[in-house]
């Protein structure tokens, strides 16, 4: 009953996978075509990028078989432990790949840009990211969409906004907070291991 997990965790790595190939282009000599070529694949990493933190959303999985109100109460079911344990991995995995992926691009940044600027890009990359996310869990587009039907979508966001019983500010504030933090212990993190 898990199967989809196996597509949305191949689209999780593809960020990842995107943003080691940026990191490795830019620390070669920078030529006009190598340019262009970074270009494109931030592009298609920005697309992406919400895929890895998307997967945290997959942990509503764990409860959707369970009815909360019978009896016995579901946490006693093991099948209901091993449906959470799965989930839980995931949605590690899916914000582990996120942040890792921001913090390889935020490297080029900061190279190019002051520390505050860069730190404002990732900011707006981490609420782009938490948008795409809500847009992917909600709506139900994909990263291709943007490019196919980038009208609908603004649409969709619009009538999301306007709806009395949205969750789309809370949503995406939520899930950007997530990311924050975990950005920011990577970070203490990696700083602690290079004064060791």
């Amino acid at each position: 009953m898990y199967q989809f997990l196996t597509w949305d965790i191949f689209l999780a790595w593809v960020p990842f996978i995107i943003s080691s190939m940026i990191s490795y282009v830019c620390n070669m000599k920078l030529t006009k075509m190598s340019i262009a070529l970074v270009g494109v694949m931030c592009a298609g990493w920005l697309f992406f990028l919400p895929n890895s933190a998307y997967l945290f959303t997959e942990i509503l999985h764990a409860f959707r078989y369970f009815d909360s109100q019978g009896e016995p109460k579901f946490w006693f079911n093991i099948d209901f432990w091993y449906s959470l344990t799965l989930t839980f991995v995931v949605a590690i995995l899916g914000l582990v790949l996120s942040i890792c992926s921001i913090h390889q691009i935020h490297g080029l940044l900061k190279k190019r840009l002051r520390q505050f600027s860069s730190m404002v890009v990732v900011g707006v990359i981490l609420l782009l990211s938490s948008l795409g996310v809500y847009i992917g869990r909600f709506n139900r587009w994909n990263s291709w969409d943007v490019l196919k039907q980038p009208g609908l979508i603004l649409k969709d966001i619009m009538t999301d906004l306007s709806a009395g019983n949205s969750i789309l500010v809370e949503f995406v504030a939520m899930v950007f907070v997530i990311q924050v933090f975990g950005y920011i212990t990577l970070r203490i993190l990696m700083g602690k291991s290079n004064n060791i």
